[in-house]
């Protein structure tokens, strides 16, 4: 017996597709690189300065040659393959703020070598991302240089490229990548590109996108609507207008490379229109979740749905209540990729070591409800049930199905009340404390070769060569 949930009809999603058509085509998108717009028009698109209008018929060309899945490999040719339905969990890209035993800091070398052990070690992170915390403490023209340094030394898991900069940082990040793996003709930096709401692509991102799919890389294409501010007041104009900006993406991704990985991802948020800000935890996520599942069956692309956080500044009810929420919906839905799956909150603006560990159980929590459980002649254990009769006890050995079928979690605080008075009333915060400080601690970095070394000191402003290769 199986969970799933979903939204709207088949008519629905025709619909949204129509009016993405008449966006495109009569209102278009602003791209911000001539160079873009100028592969456009050599494709027969309607250009007016630099807003490109796309026809139907180019459109549905570029859905046509995105792959429905695709391999994404690591530094020693491993590979995960995203699309097939399996959800898999992503880091976390830029929060500004850490928070870690209650206290607020600002990042730092420590904080970003400890979120890449975390990552590095969890039982649910698939893909690392250099970014995993804002790195503006380095200077602007070597950042996304040590960004990537960083992340090889600690991290072997299928990892996140750099998008800014301009193109040619992004071309020197990827070279390095493929001279560190040694693999030239396979996708192993992932893009993560976000439209400039409601119907933009910033420069940078224009030139990021033209590196990586050119060369075979797959990205991400995230539209950042937030209702009321970058998009109209309703839920059908705010998820129309992203899924339009998205879908031109798309098709600058297929006319750069037919056929270069594309991952779909058209979320939305609430909006707080007394703070001006997005609020991720606001209930309506469940809506913009289900809705982009049913476009992206609709279309047949993989798809990233959902980010696993709130508007909480604390580890309190509201903050457990929010993760959990954006952690389930993207479970139901069968989704392809969780972004910023562990440690996340504050409207993405702070990374909490605490929330890192709690999400990473909240995750196999949800993993867990999918695996449904069994109703057939042995699960019912009649033949128990009537020997024992209507006043039975079933007290007795634990059975290997209460252990297949029972979650047991790490860090819930279940004794019974006298107890947890007398073990000093503890709080699941601290036993969260003791997790991610018992990971750092006990984590090995890999071993690198002399070439592998030589890259990574390439890569890395000389002042952190020491801290970084000992």
């Amino acid at each position: 017996m199986k969970l799933q949930y979903s939204i709207g009809t088949a008519q629905d999603a025709e619909t949204i597709h129509e009016m993405s058509v008449r966006i495109l085509s009569e209102v278009g998108a602003v791209f911000h690189s001539p160079d873009t717009v100028e592969l456009f028009k050599q494709h027969g698109a309607k250009v007016d300065g630099g807003i490109v209008y796309i026809s139907r018929d180019m459109l549905e060309k570029a859905i046509k040659t995105v792959p429905r899945s695709y391999r994404l490999y690591d530094r020693d040719g491993g590979y995960i393959t995203i699309g097939e339905g399996d959800l898999k969990c992503d880091s976390t890209d830029g929060p500004i703020y850490i928070r870690r035993e209650g206290k607020y800091e600002s990042p730092s070398h420590e904080h970003l070598v400890n979120f890449h052990k975390l990552a590095e070690t969890s039982p649910v992170i698939a893909i690392s991302n250099p970014n995993v915390i804002d790195i503006s403490y380095v200077p602007p023209e070597v950042r996304n240089q040590y960004g990537l340094g960083v992340a090889l030394r600690y991290c072997k898991k299928p990892m996140h490229g750099m998008v800014l900069g301009g193109k040619q940082v992004v071309e020197e990040c990827l070279r390095a990548m493929q001279d560190f793996y040694g693999q030239y003709d396979r996708p192993i930096m992932h893009g993560l590109t976000c439209t400039v709401g409601p119907m933009q692509l910033s420069k940078d991102i224009c030139e990021a996108m033209e590196v990586l799919c050119r060369a075979g890389q797959p990205t991400t294409i995230v539209s950042g609507v937030m209702l009321g501010a970058s998009g109209p007041q309703t839920m059908a104009g705010a998820y129309t207008i992203g899924n339009a900006m998205v879908l031109a993406g798309i098709v600058y991704s297929q006319l750069l490379r037919p056929g270069t990985p594309v991952l779909y991802c058209t979320r939305f948020s609430s909006h707080d229109m007394k703070n001006l800000a997005p609020a991720y935890g606001g209930i309506e996520a469940m809506w913009a979740c289900a809705t982009s599942k049913k476009m992206a069956d609709y279309y047949n692309f993989p798809l990233q749905t959902r980010v696993g956080t709130g508007e909480s500044k604390a580890l309190d009810i509201q903050c457990g209540a929010e993760g959990f929420m954006n952690h389930l919906s993207p479970h139901l839905l069968r989704a392809d990729i969780l972004n910023m799956a562990c440690g996340p909150m504050d409207c993405m603006n702070t990374m909490c070591y605490e929330k890192y560990i709690w999400d990473e159980e909240d995750i196999l929590k949800c993993r867990h409800l999918m695996e449904g459980y069994e109703i057939d002649e042995a699960s019912f254990r009649f033949e128990e049930i009537k020997k024992k009769g209507p006043t039975g006890s079933y007290l007795g050995r634990t059975l290997p199905q209460f252990r297949k079928e029972f979650f047991e979690p790490k860090y819930d605080i279940r004794d019974i009340h006298s107890n947890w008075i007398k073990n000093g009333e503890p709080i699941c915060e601290d036993l969260l404390t003791v997790a991610w400080k018992k990971r750092i601690e006990e984590y090995q970095a890999p071993e690198l070769t002399k070439e592998r070394l030589e890259i990574i000191k390439r890569l890395l402003p000389e002042e952190y060569h020491q801290p970084v290769l000992g």
